[in-house]
């Protein structure tokens, strides 16, 4: 919200410096963004007198003046054709900047020296709208009783100072100049001043015999106020109003457009001034859009609505989209008669989706969406009467139409103030308390501790002691607050809880020995995946949960798994040159109880790895995932799995003491390509609830043998379809109380090897811990295994 210094004296004297006064409001709570001095876009530009004119010596089109500059005498070298002895014009003189950060500099043109440049209203950055001979193509023209010399900054308004303060959600009654103020006075304990007083108005007729107002749609349009203004004289604003409208960011228009948008920023209550002749039937109409109805908005769009946006209607059609914008259909124009204007409170939620389902944004939707109280429509009425008396803009007709049948009543609260003492863990006086909340326009009564709260209407936040509290402590100082133990209670240690630690310890290890980097992806993700992975309907991956206002549809539903975030990054990476990666994350992923939703999702913690690079294969994904499982004890398997986006022949199940618990695998080539991603992508992903829950810390202290092992490799010649997983299970348990290791070290097929078959190659290692082994027992051992073996998978010894 920007708020320039002059306009909040209007309020409230105001007797700080700057700084002094950005400091009070960031300790009251609120940010400053910026403090804006405009000054600062026009650097030595002043209005000078042309006091004689000669053509130039070596050009046709140029002419010599010497100038008034006030305090010197000057000579600039010109072609603009519309000025003449006499003319007080603006003047960029030597060093000075124009609003553009053009600097200018004095220079010779043609051989003849220019102490500086005349200035146009394109180069001051100023229109037709502004100053009538800013519109013009030429130097800008100064009235001829502008004192040489003249600041220009102090001719158009821009000598002043302008706060950008950041606005809380909760404090919807700060977006204006008046709920600023407000806060200044409390700061500076200093009274607000009455600006409220109406002169005197002469009224004629009645509004109600030519104007009706319907609101169908209560809920939505809690309160309409309709005003009349008869005999509208269209015209320029006065220069107060266009000043400051300038402050804020916007260009004067008219005198009745212009009063809209002044009381928008004054008072924070959104208008619309309607033509009345186009209002067919003298009837304004608040209802719901009619599905397919359309409405063409004074930004131009043509916009298709829905029965979840409200309109303002005349008998026939839309005329405007409620509190977002008007139409173009019912717009002030020079030969405008009678305006109605229009003062309103929608419901904000409804604004909001408004606002974002059509695409259309304003500074009123703006401050609709943050809530308006039921006060602001009538400040903002009397503003606009004084307004319109002020500009002689126009009649006013006799009455008004609102649909608030009763006065909302201002709340009134009991606190106690050993509550707020509570709540804030200090001793505040009752006298304080009562004096800050007074500051703030609280009424207050106190009897001892009891204390009887009168918020004002236009506090909608304030609903508690809490609240009540929050605004004693931000004036009384954050400062003040001491520290000390806590009353009667115990000292407690904070920490993580034993899921959470385990997730720390995880991440640690990838990052660390596996050295993984991590990423981070959003939770929601395109449906397209469900295509691209191939899943099919009955698979509960499938089975998303859709978002009612995404973003856009590559973020419309929340991701049940963490493989589409992976391929999208590791994509991503490879396009911009990045060869070879290794990466993981920890995320949620989101199951529906039901759909439609009618519970909270279930949410499972996962772990996806992804590594892509030229010493990259399955085994290496493998080798990642086991090194994960050996540090935290956790008995995994692998076992064939079929999943349909990962290579038929290169992926597996993961099972965790005979529970599911993920995959992992090469990705498709028919999946990577739709990314152009040339490499092999593999990836795993791990149901992190089921790891942790079979993880242990205990690790056992095992002493190095003092005694030597003895080596068996065993190569078995085995049907294709055969697992070594499988047949290194069957080794270790017939393996004997010595095998201390078993593990497969080559898998051939070929010369040698007959079609359909293949040689599979096991490493054993026996030992005893208390004594050498002799080589019987190992026979023993082995024989074992060979019979095992050919009774299991029929397999034989490879020659």
């Amino acid at each position: 919200m920007k708020a320039p210094l002059s306009w909040l004296k209007d309020y409230v004297d105001i007797n700080v410096s700057v700084d002094e006064l950005a400091a009070k409001l960031v300790g009251a709570g609120f940010e400053i963004e910026e403090v804006i001095y405009p000054s600062d876009q026009y650097v030595n530009i002043k209005a000078v007198k042309i006091l004689s004119m000669e053509k130039h010596p070596n050009a046709d089109k140029l002419r010599i003046c010497q100038v008034d500059a006030g305090d010197k005498k000057l000579q600039i070298v010109t072609a603009a054709t519309n000025v003449a002895v006499g003319d007080v014009v603006a003047l960029a003189l030597d060093g000075s900047r124009l609003p553009d950060g053009t600097e200018i500099k004095k220079g010779e043109l043609r051989g003849v020296l220019s102490e500086g440049m005349f200035c146009g209203g394109s180069e001051l950055k100023l229109t037709g709208a502004d100053y009538p001979q800013a519109g013009i193509d030429g130097v800008f023209i100064f009235p001829e009783d502008t004192v040489p010399g003249t600041d220009v900054n102090d001719f158009i308004g821009t000598n002043d100072v302008v706060f950008d303060v950041s606005v809380t959600a909760n404090r919807p009654d700060c977006n204006s100049i008046i709920g600023l103020a407000r806060e200044i006075a409390a700061v500076l304990n200093v009274p607000m001043k009455d600006t409220f007083a109406l002169p005197a108005i002469k009224e004629e007729g009645d509004i109600t015999s030519s104007l009706s107002v319907e609101v169908k749609d209560e809920e939505l349009c809690p309160r309409y106020l309709a005003k009349m203004l008869s005999n509208v004289k269209i015209g320029p604003s006065d220069e107060i109003i266009k000043r400051r409208l300038r402050l804020m960011g916007l260009r004067p228009i008219n005198n009745i457009v212009d009063i809209t948008n002044y009381v928008l920023f004054d008072i924070g209550q959104p208008m619309h001034a309607f033509d009345y002749k186009d209002i067919a039937g003298g009837k304004i109409v608040v209802r719901r859009a009619a599905n397919g109805e359309t409405i063409l908005t004074l930004d131009g769009t043509e916009n298709k609505l829905s029965e979840q946006n409200l309109v303002i209607a005349n008998a026939e059609i839309p005329m405007a989209v409620a509190g977002v914008m008007g139409g173009a259909n019912s717009g002030i124009s020079d030969d405008t008669q009678t305006v109605v204007f229009e003062f309103a409170r929608f419901k904000r939620d409804n604004i909001r989706k408004t606002a974002r389902t059509l695409g259309l944004h304003s500074d009123s939707s703006a401050r609709f969406e943050k809530g308006i109280d039921y006060v602001s429509q009538d400040l903002a009425l009397i503003r606009t009467m004084q307004l319109v008396a002020r500009l002689g803009a126009g009649k006013f007709v006799g009455g008004r139409i609102d649909s608030l049948k009763k006065q909302v009543a201002p709340s009134v609260l009991e606190v106690k103030k050993e509550k707020i003492d509570e709540i804030l863990g200090i001793d505040i006086s009752v006298a304080e308390i009562c004096r800050i909340l007074k500051s703030l326009q609280f009424e207050v009564k106190a009897n001892g501790g009891d204390l009887t709260i009168t918020v004002p209407a236009y506090r909608e936040d304030i609903v508690g002691a809490n609240d009540i509290a929050e605004e004693v402590i931000r004036l009384y100082g954050y400062d003040n607050i001491v520290s000390k133990p806590l009353d009667g209670k115990k000292l407690t240690q904070g920490g993580r809880n034993p899921h959470d630690k385990a997730v720390q310890k995880i991440k640690a290890f990838l990052s660390g020995f596996g050295g993984l980097s991590e990423t981070f992806s959003y939770s929601f993700i395109s449906p397209k995946f469900i295509e691209e992975f191939s899943l099919a309907q009955d698979d509960p991956r499938a089975n998303v949960i859709k978002i009612l206002n995404p973003l856009s549809e590559d973020v419309s539903v929340m991701r049940t798994t963490l493989a589409p975030s992976m391929f999208s990054i590791c994509a991503s990476n490879f396009s911009r040159g990045v060869k070879e990666a290794s990466f993981y994350e920890i995320g949620k992923t989101y199951f529906p109880k039901s759909l439609p939703m009618t519970d909270t999702a279930i949410e499972k913690e996962t772990l996806v790895i992804g590594v892509y690079g030229e010493k990259e294969d399955f085994y290496s994904l493998k080798s990642i995932v086991e090194a994960l499982s050996d540090r935290f004890n956790v008995t995994m398997d692998f076992v064939p799995s079929n999943e349909p986006f990962l290579h038929p022949y290169r992926q597996a199940f993961v099972k965790i003491n005979g529970k599911a618990a993920g995959y992992l695998g090469q990705l498709h080539p028919a999946v990577t390509k739709t990314r152009k991603f040339d490499p092999a992508l593999y990836i795993a992903e791990i149901d992190l609830d089921v790891f942790i829950e079979n993880t242990s810390d205990f690790l056992p202290f095992v002493p190095v043998s003092k005694f030597p092992s003895i080596q068996r490799d065993l190569a078995f010649v085995v049907d294709k379809d055969v697992y070594a997983g499988e047949m290194l299970k069957t080794i270790e348990k017939v393996g004997g109380k010595y095998l201390r290791q078993a593990s497969v070290f080559d898998v051939y097929t070929g010369v040698g090897v007959l079609p359909g078959k293949k040689s599979i190659a096991f490493n054993l290692l026996f030992r005893k811990d208390d004594g050498t082994l002799d080589g019987e027992e190992v026979n023993q051992a082995v024989d074992a295994v060979l019979t095992a073996m050919a009774e299991s998978f029929g397999a034989k010894l490879r020659d």
